[in-house]
């Protein structure tokens, strides 16, 4: 992160939606560091320095430092209109299973709350899709009061979990989480949408941190459709 263009950093430090997010994700051999980009301009500005054959490796600096030798790097994309074809192009289930990946808070009235909250799940995920497809953090309010009579938590098997920033931390939650829509297909398709693009955005803050990571388990597949 200590390449980034100098004004570029600026923008991401004043965004109201960070445009990246990172994920860690590690077993007993080997560490993987995926960073999802969902603007443009953060491609344009990440990507060469991310894909640079000088860059071989990874060095964190927050608590004990460590470092990393790259192995491998690789690109994938995914454009709205792929998401768009879970919305139009397939009958996704009600029920949507989830891992959340690493610890997930919200910061709301000034304050962090670590629960699964279906209005601040989803007001979330609609400003970070705004801002990364539609230029802006606006939502549609009516369609967010919608949402919250029409999902409900079904089932969860949650831990609150620690994030250390630095010499402060953040409560998270962390765990699995069982989402059922109760509302038209129309509305449940949106849902299943908008969790897909969740694997890339992260929910929550602190995502460009590597908080709020998540993962679909069931409900809906990479292109889509449901999961049989």
């Amino acid at each position: 992160m200590n390449h980034l263009d100098d004004d570029f950093a600026s923008e991401l430090h004043q965004a109201g939606m960070n445009p990246m997010s990172i994920q860690v994700v590690h077993d007993e051999e080997s560490v993987s560091f995926i960073i999802n980009l969902l603007t443009e301009k953060a491609c344009n500005e990440v990507e060469p320095l991310i894909m640079s054959d000088s860059l071989n490796m990874i060095r964190i600096n927050s608590g004990n430092q460590h470092e990393f030798e790259i192995i491998e790097k690789s690109v994938f994309e995914r454009s709205e209109s792929d998401l768009s074809k879970i919305f139009y192009g397939n009958d996704c289930s009600k029920v949507l299973k989830l891992k959340i990946m690493t610890p997930t808070a919200f910061k709301t009235n000034g304050k962090y709350v670590f629960l699964p909250d279906v209005r601040l799940v989803f007001q979330n995920l609609m400003k970070k899709y705004g801002c990364a497809f539609e230029k802006g953090e606006d939502i549609d309010f009516e369609l967010l009061d919608e949402i919250c009579i029409k999902v409900e938590v079904a089932a969860f098997s949650l831990k609150s979990r620690r994030f250390y920033l630095h010499k402060a931390y953040v409560n998270g939650f962390q765990g699995y989480l069982t989402l059922v829509c109760h509302g038209s297909q129309t509305l449940t398709n949106y849902i299943a949408m908008l969790l897909k693009f969740a694997e890339y955005s992260g929910i929550g803050v602190k995502t460009s941190m590597g908080m709020g990571a998540v993962r679909i388990l069931e409900g809906v597949d990479n292109v889509g459709k449901k999961n049989e």
